[in-house]
């Protein structure tokens, strides 16, 4: 599986752009690289990654060591390679326990004529921190975003029941929640998936707070006991009969990125990103993070949704400005 992301760039400077290019040769099985150049001066570079190879984590980390050495600088961030840190010798069924509601979606469909409509949505820092007050100041930036997403998408989905289970799925960075520490600097995938739960009613009539707290217990259980469980099931059963489970579709949304990673540290010697976007976005229910590049604390949310589920969401006023 390829995760694609672009970002743009100017400059002139020819060395780093054939440093650009060298290395699609080193890891052509499972990283590729395609640098356009414009007429107005500007430079667009396309990457895409196998899931295989690492995370978002790493990926952000290869890159920002990569503009490091084009720079003449030494990697602020050593590798750590040592994958037996996450290895299981013995799996064992009996510890392969995962608690992963399995929620079954009445509507596979993406909607009426199967289209799906991609927007980028601008939380500003201040619309942050408006929904901040309404739980009290008690929740990260992320917890609170994706709370008030998963409200507004649930009614925005008009054909569900209030019955109707609904999870949100959360990708969870295990490299300093479990003990001892893998460290930042470890290198490959060190994630696990986890999923907060509740009806369709609840989440309409609900304070946000409480759908907060939702995510945040999700998150909080994830420790070195559950990532141990996780490792168990994925040696024994496979990872796609997780993601079987929790797979994003009607009933389910979730992100795929954080709005932590380090975007704009990405200075190949040319400045910093204009911007940086996935190209295409097929994935309903998809929600992918981009830190803004103009003022520190704004957060753009790309999220893919059936046409009709978006056009309401679009027009609901307490969506765009909360």
């Amino acid at each position: 599986m390829y995760k694609n992301v672009y970002w743009h760039i100017y400059g002139n400077d020819t060395h780093t752009c054939m440093y650009v290019l060298s290395i699609v040769s080193i890891f052509s099985s499972f990283v590729k690289i395609q640098m356009s150049r414009f007429k107005c001066g500007g430079i667009a570079l396309g990457v895409s990654r196998s899931h295989i190879l690492c995370d978002g984590h790493s990926f952000w980390h290869f890159m920002v060591s990569w503009a490091e050495c084009a720079r003449g600088e030494p990697i602020s961030l050593p590798p750590i390679h040592n994958r037996s840190l996450l290895k299981i010798d013995n799996p064992s069924l009996e510890k392969a326990v995962i608690h992963l509601d399995h929620i079954e979606d009445e509507d596979n469909h993406v909607g009426q004529g199967g289209s799906i409509k991609s927007n980028t949505f601008l939380f500003t820092k201040d619309m942050v921190e408006t929904l901040k007050k309404q739980v009290g100041g008690e929740h990260t930036a992320y917890e609170i975003i994706c709370a008030h997403i998963w409200q507004h998408t649930t009614k925005a989905r008009e054909h569900l029941d209030d019955h109707k289970k609904v999870g949100f799925v959360s990708v969870v960075n295990m490299r300093e929640r479990i003990d001892p520490p893998l460290g930042k600097g470890y290198f490959g995938n060190a994630l696990m998936l986890t999923i907060a739960i509740a009806t369709a009613g609840e989440l309409k009539e609900e304070n946000l707070v409480v759908s907060a707290q939702r995510i945040h217990r999700s998150i909080r259980g994830c420790n070195s006991d559950t990532l141990h469980s996780w490792l168990h099931w994925v040696e024994i059963y496979g990872g796609d009969a997780i993601f079987e489970r929790i797979v994003r579709n009607g009933a389910r949304i979730g992100t795929s990125s954080s709005h932590n990673f380090p975007i704009f540290k990405l200075n190949f010697g040319w400045g910093k990103p204009l911007a940086c976007r996935i190209p295409s976005m097929n994935d309903v229910g998809t929600i992918v993070f981009f830190p803004s590049g103009d003022i520190l604390g704004d957060i753009e949310v790309l999220l893919p949704l059936p046409t009709h589920v978006m056009r309401r969401l679009e027009s609901d006023d307490m969506f765009v400005h909360p």
